[in-house]
């Protein structure tokens, strides 16, 4: 039958998205993938995009839209059988909406749905500095983190307003307990 349901995953860092996306592709039984984790693991390995893209997550900035379509594609072609997916930032600005509507209309893919998960941002850094402390990831650095912040403000709320005004979008309260969040997405993705 193929891919018939996409849910989109946003919100600033930290909002717990990769926790999030998780726990719901374990619970509706859907493919999951994470373009941030997608990028570390092409920024381990010894390759010129390997380390281009490493350079660039140690930024904190979001990859350039080229390097984004090369990895996307590959990675979403590969999950065209499964009933639903879940997207953990992904699309990320407005040219990546673009290229997902691309596939979208490429194979016939109709339902979509956005998942915003607002938190606020002192509560944010917050979980980032504890994070960065427990996985010792680059990008959750106080530098990387700021700028993260800031690309998301100026690239990333732009999607977010695209898909709330085509109807597409779900605000879920971020600042709750892990399963209470849990509990809102159920409810609202009905």
């Amino acid at each position: 039958m193929g891919l018939q349901k996409i849910i989109v995953f946003m919100g600033a860092p930290g909002s717990g998205k990769g926790t999030q996306t998780k726990l719901l592709s374990s619970k509706l039984g859907y493919e999951f993938f994470s373009t941030g984790e997608l990028s570390r693991e092409y920024a381990k390995q010894d390759s010129e995009l390997g380390q281009k893209i490493k350079s660039i997550i140690d930024q904190g900035i979001i990859l350039p839209i080229e390097i984004i379509r090369q990895i996307f594609i590959k990675k979403f072609e590969s999950i065209l059988n499964a009933s639903g997916v879940i997207l953990d930032g992904y699309p990320r600005t407005i040219e990546q909406v673009q290229l997902l509507e691309e596939l979208m209309k490429k194979y016939n893919i109709q339902n979509i749905l956005a998942v915003f998960l607002d938190a606020d941002r002192e509560k944010l850094v917050k979980r980032l500095l504890l994070r960065s402390e427990l996985e010792k990831r680059a990008d959750d650095d106080i530098n990387a983190m700021t700028t993260r912040f800031d690309e998301y403000m100026t690239k990333t709320a732009p999607v977010k307003d695209y898909y709330e005004r085509k109807g597409l979008l779900v605000h879920i309260n971020g600042d709750q307990p892990i399963e209470a969040v849990q509990q809102e997405i159920l409810e609202k993705i009905k």
